[in-house]
């Protein structure tokens, strides 16, 4: 069925052209481009020879033709003297692709114009295990990486299998510009470049998994939403996104893509199962697969379960009081200065001193379950259907470590629940000049619960100001967070010229955030301070003495808002010479803000007092507020290609982030004193610049890239004023920030008689600079001062050995990290500078060890991996996080596959 929706795709048209409209609200004046004059219907022949690099040729070789436009594919076998053929072919862009079992792979990208033209190519493929690189993150279609002006590196199949990570945030990790951020199986996430939360474009299956309500700097978008096990790869391109996608994609882009059906040349039903199993946690998870296909539809269901424990660190020890005696860390106290002494006596929870006495860290457990449900149908030989459902539920899940005695505060999530529809209609070769038309359709809802306890301190003088009472206020808060988004995706693509390939679309979307809270109470006495005959005198109870019963309220944080845009976009692919490649984009965006009247919702009490005074108009209208902002993007980048071997690149983009529901509207309190919205902070936006090469042949593959990317009106949530009942903060346009650094990769397969021994490794340094800001409250200048969360240096180099035919394999691979020296002044200088801040910048070095056999009999396969995470034990902390890592751990995973 597939052939013969190519073979009509490939077909030359013999009809009237007529003019067509396309889905979605494209813009007129992108529509008024379809004028241009159609190429011609055919142009001509690509054969060719495959063969291996001594000459010998490669009978059976598998052989694919992909027509860039269309992104339809053709494969054929090489005949006995390694001869392979296309004839007859449209006038457009082509790909072609040769493969051969214990070879590299070898590309070619042809482009047909004249209708006598007939290409002969000629392949030598070497021994090894390359394949070539494809993305279809970057220009929103399937492309060669090596002619995409950004640097994109895929993380496949056979990799997540290889090394057997516990999560979907940390298979990331193996992309070289990628540090973590959080801990456990399903908190940790990415940081790309020095970026994260939703400066990060997170995508599933090409449409968005970010959302409005979740905080900047506190939290991040959960790529543990998506189940790692239904996971076919995933790919990450560093750069600017806005022009395709839109707000979010300041450093760049990660696109989930998950596993999914395909059509077969007869009636099939297929089955599958991975299983993984980690003794750190007692990790387990599960996964069934079973699945249908057919020329004309196909169908695939896969269920997981999983459970895992606490989480054991390295062998190490933790104690911070020297630092505390050092007068590096200082603990608030309760009663200062300002009464003339300094009173110890009743000192207040937040940053107090401790000393770790167990290996477990606490709050870092979760269980979960997830389903996955496709369904394909051909409509006709060139139109198809896709529907997609997934459900994923986490529960019981901790925030690694949040939890006395390492910290005064216990943050968990009872629940997190993601559900997302999804539905694609795809056209192939609509008209000679209109190549492609996609329609998807989908609806994704996000719903958790976040658990928040913590103490609150304070002294209130009496009128006759001793005694002094010390009250503790524990707050119990339950806030429900519950995001509803519907969204539509329409692109086409043109051929309107035989070196044009033009991308056009239009995406709609909205956020629909929605908040429930109950707010639980309990005010107790602790002690007091009486003046005796040799001054004051601390009495502290030995048991909090409760002030009456609790107390419950229903505040509300955030108000019922929501965030929704209207883009439409337009990119041009133009092969300007054989050797010169261009592309250029450009995206209009409309995006509205809309908040409701929402009791529960205020923020007067909060900036009573201020000093210096809040802004009334920063402030949102109670009664409900609008607002609207238009967003204009580009970029251009070339492509220099001296041979097949080695592309030269370079790109400059435009980047936007328009500020979120929480950086817009949060009023309440925060860790630290107490968050007042800030209705007019402005966007975030960037100038993105990349360069770099890209070499590739069938014996190594190889990259490097410099980046420099610098962003105006950077958004932190900073201290702006003093009030009576503490620090006020609120979201802010702080700084100008410079971040730039160079990411490389390398992958060498060197053949023997017994096997395949593969080097490879890839690297990244990145420096952070406040180009200009100041504090808001002191008025201190920033300008010069370094980047806060930028890991400085990452190296992960490895070896691999395979046999011959693939049976067995071993490899060893280490991580390294260096230690972080330029420290942003914001951090050191704080007032809540608290121990986890310091112990988190050290270096370390953690290697890995696994091996594994694949037994292949027909069409099954059974793959057994094993693996020792953490080799030496070691007690580190991944960069800027709060909790230690993981220690040593022995993996498991078992992945079956049949027909």
């Amino acid at each position: 069925m597939v052939n013969l929706m190519l073979k009509h795709a490939l077909k030359p048209s013999r009809g009237r052209q007529k003019k067509i409209g396309i889905a979605g609200g494209v813009a007129p004046a992108v529509m008024s481009a379809l004028l241009f004059a159609a190429p011609s219907a055919w142009a001509g022949d690509i054969v060719g020879t495959a063969a291996d690099s001594s000459g010998g040729v490669l009978p059976s070789a598998r052989v694919t033709l992909r027509n860039i436009a269309t992104g339809t594919e053709v494969v054929r076998q090489a005949d006995r003297r390694g001869r392979f053929g296309f004839e007859n072919l449209p006038a457009g862009i082509y790909e072609v692709t040769v493969a051969f079992e214990g070879f590299s792979q070898e590309a070619r990208r042809v482009n047909l114009a004249r209708p006598d033209e007939k290409v002969d190519l000629s392949f030598g493929l070497h021994p090894g295990d390359l394949t070539v690189g494809v993305t279809v993150t970057a220009t929103r279609a399937e492309r060669d990486s090596m002619v995409v002006p950004l640097r994109t590196d895929t993380i496949s199949r056979s990799q997540i299998e290889g090394t057997s990570p516990l999560s979907t945030g940390s298979a990331l990790v193996q992309a070289p510009g990628i540090t973590p951020v959080g801990s456990g199986p399903f908190e940790e996430r990415p940081r790309l470049r020095g970026l994260d939360s939703n400066r990060l474009l997170i995508l599933v299956d090409g449409q968005r998994l970010n959302n409005a309500r979740t905080a900047t700097d506190r939290s991040g978008t959960e790529v543990g939403l998506v189940d790692l096990s239904t996971v076919d790869r995933l790919e990450v391109v560093g750069g600017a996104g806005s022009v395709l996608y839109g707000t979010d994609a300041l450093a760049g882009t990660i696109n989930i893509i998950t596993n999914e059906p395909r059509f077969s040349n007869a009636l099939s039903f297929n089955y599958g199962f991975d299983g993984y199993f980690s003794s750190n946690e007692t990790g387990r998870r599960g996964t069934a697969l079973v699945g249908v296909s057919s020329p004309r539809f196909a169908l695939q269901l896969a269920g997981t379960l999983e459970n895992y424990d606490n989480y054991q660190a390295g062998r190490g020890a933790e104690d911070t009081r020297p630092l505390f005696a050092r007068g590096v860390l200082r603990q608030q106290d309760t009663i200062d200065d300002a009464f003339g002494f300094s009173l110890r006596a009743f000192p207040d929870p937040f940053n107090a001193p401790f000393v770790r006495t167990s290996d477990t860290i606490p709050s870092s457990a979760g269980e979960g379950n997830n389903i996955n449900a496709t369904a394909l149908l051909s409509l006709s030989e060139t139109q198809s259907l896709q529907v997609k459902y997934i459900r994923r539920r986490m529960s019981d899940v901790g925030f690694a470590d949040f939890q006395p005695p390492t910290f005064f505060q216990q943050v968990s999530l009872p629940f997190s629940n993601f559900d997302r529809v999804l539905a694609r209609y795809e056209a192939h070769s609509v008209r000679p000049w209109f190549s492609n038309l996609r329609v998807s359709a989908y609806f994704q809802d996000q719903d958790r619960l976040l658990r928040n306890q913590f103490p609150v301190q304070f002294p209130v003088p009496s009128p006759t100001f001793f005694p002094i009472d010390v009250f503790r206020l524990q707050i119990l808060s339950d806030t429900e967070q519950h995001v509803r988004t519907p969204g539509l995706d329409v692109q086409g693509t043109l051929l309107l010229a035989s070196k044009h390939v033009v991308t056009v679309g239009g995406t709609v979307y909205q956020d629909r955030s929605r908040d429930r809270r109950t707010t639980t109470t309990q005010m107790s006495l602790i002690g007091d301070v009486a003046l005796g005959p040799f001054g004051p005198q601390p009495d502290v109870f030995g048991t909090p003495v409760a002030l009456g019963p609790p107390t419950t309220d229903h505040p509300v944080r955030v108000p019922d808002a929501t965030l929704g845009d209207v883009g439409l976009f337009l990119q041009d692919e133009w092969d300007v010479t054989p050797y010169l490649h261009a592309v250029g984009g450009l995206r209009v965006d409309r995006y509205r803000v809309v908040t409701d009247p929402t009791p529960g919702y205020a923020y007067d009490s909060l900036i009573a007092g201020a000093q210096p005074p809040i802004d009334p108009s920063t402030l949102p209208s109670l009664a409900g507020d609008r607002i609207s902002r238009t967003a204009l993007t580009g970029d251009i980048g070339i492509v220099i290609r001296a041979n097949d071997r080695v592309s030269l690149l370079a790109r400059y983009g435009r980047s936007y982030r328009h500020p979120n529901l929480e950086e817009l509207l949060f009023s309440g309190p925060a860790t630290v004193g107490a968050i007042a919205p800030n209705v007019r902070v402005e966007p975030e936006k960037g100038d993105n610049v990349d360069v770099g090469v890209k070499l590739r042949s069938n014996r190594y593959a190889a990259s490097l890239s410099y980046f420099n990317n610098t962003y105006h009106g950077f958004i932190s949530t900073e201290i702006v004023a003093d009030t009576p009942a503490g620090p006020l903060s609120q979201a802010v346009n702080f700084d100008e920030v410079r971040i730039q650094g160079l990411e490389g990769s390398a992958e060498v397969p060197l053949s023997f008689r017994p096997g395949l021994l593969t080097l490879f490794a890839n690297l990244a340094y990145t420096r952070g600079t406040v180009l200009a800001g100041s504090n808001p409250l002191t008025g201190t200048s920033l300008a010069g001062t370094p980047q806060d969360d930028i890991t400085p240096f990452k190296a992960m180099p490895g070896v691999r050995f395979a046999d011959s035919r693939d049976r067995f394999w071993v490899e060893y691979g280490a991580r390294i990290e260096g230690r972080v020296d330029r420290i942003a002044p914001t951090r050191l200088d704080s007032p809540f500078l608290i121990a986890q801040d310091l112990l988190a910048l050290d270096g370390f070095a953690i290697q890995r060890v696994a091996w594994g056999f694949n037994i292949k009999q027909g069409g099954n396969r059974l793959g057994v991996t094993f693996a020792v995470e953490n080799l030496t034990n070691r007690f580190y902390r991944e960069q800027f996080q709060f909790a230690p890592a993981r220690g040593r751990s022995f993996t498991v995973g078992v992945h079956v596959r049949g027909l």
